[in-house]
């Protein structure tokens, strides 16, 4: 909502200055349907719980109960004949939901997943150089990252290299130095990073200091996505892009999706678990 809109909401009476309790219940109005939360919003008020938590402690929409249904009653409908209607039609409207919040320009190169940890290793399992792999990264990324990098990085798998997140106001300067002075086989990035909730604002910069074009390049968007608008269109060609529903989409758990860029090549040795649905 626009700051204009916004002010218009809480402060209805042309400015009037409203009671504590007057604005909360005007911005509760404004900000937020409660007809779309019912289901925990009663379960709530059973509890006499007041909830201010965000991202993924957040409420759940009761779309997202009825999604979940209708993939119970999907199976139990169609059964093995499920898989044409997820492939058929769900996958494809959810890519297409996915590409037009980011504006990517093809659906079909975004892929899915439960979890990031997931993606991550199916990435890791694309590099066939050396080891151990040479990573540039930050000391402020997601568990999903930072845990799995720092077992690899016991086990002498990986070279990993932190840019200090702080000071945030030179961080990109310093990560842009970083990946101009170094040759790495993997860039992993935050575009928002969960413990400090700052924002990278130019993800093309750093995309583009990595001159070698055989660099694989990965941001972690979650903390990001639905969070703030991200248009992907100018680096969709050179950056893979991580996020999921859990956080400020609110779809619940284990919804999660990866923007492959449109030439990429890479076979990961980890290849999901899949099976060839022709031979079925």
């Amino acid at each position: 909502m626009a700051r204009g809109r916004l002010s218009q909401a809480v402060y209805p009476n042309g400015g009037a200055v409203q009671s504590g309790a007057e604005t909360a219940m005007t911005i509760e109005k404004a900000l937020i349907p409660k007809q779309h939360f019912s289901r925990f919003l009663a379960a709530r008020e059973k509890s006499g719980a007041l909830h201010f938590a965000a991202h993924s402690h957040h409420l759940w929409p009761d779309v997202t109960r009825a999604a979940a249904m209708a993939c119970w009653d999907d199976a139990a409908a169609r059964r093995d004949g499920k898989w044409d209607h997820i492939f058929g039609t769900v996958v494809p409207e959810a890519q297409g939901h996915i590409a037009r919040r980011l504006g990517l320009s093809r659906p079909a190169d975004v892929a899915f997943a439960p979890n990031t940890h997931e993606f991550v290793n199916r990435l890791l399992s694309c590099i066939n150089g050396p080891s151990p792999l040479r990573v540039l990264s930050t000391d402020g990324e997601f568990h999903s990252f930072r845990r799995q990098s720092r077992r690899l990085e016991e086990a002498g798998l990986i070279e990993l290299m932190r840019v200090p997140v702080e000071p945030f106001t030179d961080f990109e300067g310093r990560f842009e130095a970083a990946l101009a002075g170094g040759r790495f086989d993997l860039v992993f990035f935050s575009q928002v990073f969960f413990d400090s909730g700052h924002a990278v604002k130019d993800l093309g910069r750093l995309c583009r200091a990595a001159a070698d074009p055989e660099t694989m390049i990965v941001i972690d968007g979650y903390h990001a996505f639905m969070a703030l608008p991200v248009d992907l269109g100018a680096i969709e060609g050179r950056a893979f892009y991580l996020g999921g529903g859990y956080k400020y989409a609110m779809s619940g758990e284990g919804a999660c999706f990866l923007h492959v860029p449109p030439e990429c090549r890479l076979r990961p040795l980890n290849t999901g678990w899949y099976a060839e649905f022709g031979a079925l």
